[in-house]
């Protein structure tokens, strides 16, 4: 009888054990389940050859780091789903037929939804095409046009501040640095938008007391010899060279053959490039009394996202480096809005866009307007840099926060 109880007490406690550990093991013996990561196609067109070269390889490497530091951060969550970013660019050369080329490359063979639109002039061929298939285009900088950003353009955001936003920021410098200018001569490139720019910035120079003297003055894209654009420019006797667009190939040449006539005006780029590359151009004998937006290593209160793009070219360019960061921003706004949206359905993803007033950027927060600028309350513009020459070493001016566009 005893030995029977000792065996029923054996068996039970076999029993129970049996019960805790064969679901243990069983569950041990199956793999644990993953969550796949998706990936979400992006595209992005840049001139990484021709003459917008000097500006536009540089953004298209700042937008490969943009992705990996996304991708590592966790990508874009929608609805619980990890999405990591596949960038797939074209190069248009430089010209308007490579655009519309690339374009329906990304819109028809690779079945992109986002898109980082062409810099400047270059954008307008893709806005029919990706408007009529609710391509959410991305603008990373405008000259400011019409055909660039305005009314119907309702799948297209300015991520970037543009040619106005740039020469508003360069302008309230000039008040701020430079009180007793009060003429400038003003050169804009050839590019077919000079008129148009130039009769909305001689207004903004206007609100803050500076006039336009003489007539525009524009160059080739190609032009190499700026000897005699200086010539003309000097000629009307302004107190500041005002170069309203361009590259900063454009710019440090420039410089260079003003201050080989002899002239020591002060010189104001407002597009972006980094000082060290208008001294690279211009020479240091060149390099001083100018100023110009651009991000550079060693501004105080540089945003910590920035500073961290800052570092990774400038380790990848082996020392300094001009950074834009307009396809980052536009990278980045993809990100914000389509997490906001929840959805990767474009038109969800323009509704919540539409209704986001601020969003943050390697360059800190920026605001949306541009109804009276452009036409549709789609542009954001953000703090920027102004960095300037002194006897051929760069000198950090200021952060210019100009605020939502009007």
């Amino acid at each position: 009888m005893r030995n029977r109880k000792i065996w029923l007490l054996i068996a039970s406690i076999t029993l129970v054990v049996m019960l805790t550990v064969i679901p243990f093991v069983t569950s041990c013996s199956k793999s644990t389940p993953t969550t796949e990561v998706k990936t979400l196609k992006v595209g992005g067109l840049f001139g990484i050859t021709g003459f917008f070269s000097a500006f536009d390889a540089v953004q298209a490497e700042e937008a490969k780091v943009a992705v990996a530091m996304i991708n590592a951060d966790g990508g874009i969550k929608v609805q619980g789903q990890q999405y990591n970013i596949e960038l797939i660019t074209y190069d248009f050369q430089s010209n308007m037929d490579g655009v519309a080329a690339g374009a329906n490359k990304l819109i028809f063979q690779d079945g992109v939804k986002f898109m980082i639109a062409p810099s400047a002039f270059f954008s307008p061929p893709t806005k029919d095409i990706a408007e009529s298939n609710k391509v959410i285009r991305g603008l990373t900088f405008i000259t400011g046009t019409p055909q660039e950003l305005g009314p119907g353009m309702s799948y297209t955001f300015l991520a970037h501040n543009s040619a106005f936003e740039h020469a508003l920021t360069n302008i309230i410098y000039i008040q701020k640095a430079y009180p007793n200018v009060k003429t400038v001569a003003f050169l804009h490139p050839d590019d077919g938008n000079q008129k148009y720019v130039f009769d909305r910035e001689k207004l903004m120079l206007a609100a803050y007391g500076i006039s336009v003297v003489g007539d525009l003055i524009t160059f080739a894209n190609e032009t190499a010899d700026f000897s005699p654009i200086a010539s003309k420019a000097l000629a009307l006797k302004p107190d500041l060279i005002f170069l309203a667009n361009g590259t900063p190939l454009h710019a440090g040449n420039l410089l260079k053959a003003v201050r080989q006539a002899g002239s020591n005006l002060p010189f104001s780029y407002p597009g972006d490039s980094a000082p060290t590359d208008i001294i690279a151009i211009a020479g240091k004998a060149s390099a001083t009394n100018y100023f110009g937006t651009g991000m550079f290593n060693g501004a105080p209160n540089t945003p910590k996202l920035m500073q961290q793009i800052i570092d990774k070219r400038y380790a990848q360019a082996g020392g300094p480096i001009s950074v834009h960061a307009q396809a980052v921003n536009v990278l980045y706004m993809f990100k914000q809005a389509i997490e906001k949206a929840n959805s990767l359905d474009t038109t969800a993803v323009r509704d919540t866009w539409e209704n986001m007033p601020t969003m943050e950027t390697p360059y800190g927060t920026a605001r949306r307007g541009g109804l009276q600028t452009y036409g549709i309350n789609h542009a954001y513009a953000h703090p920027d840099q102004i960095w300037t020459l002194v006897n051929g070493e760069p000198v950090f001016g200021a952060w210019i926060d100009v605020g939502a566009m009007p």
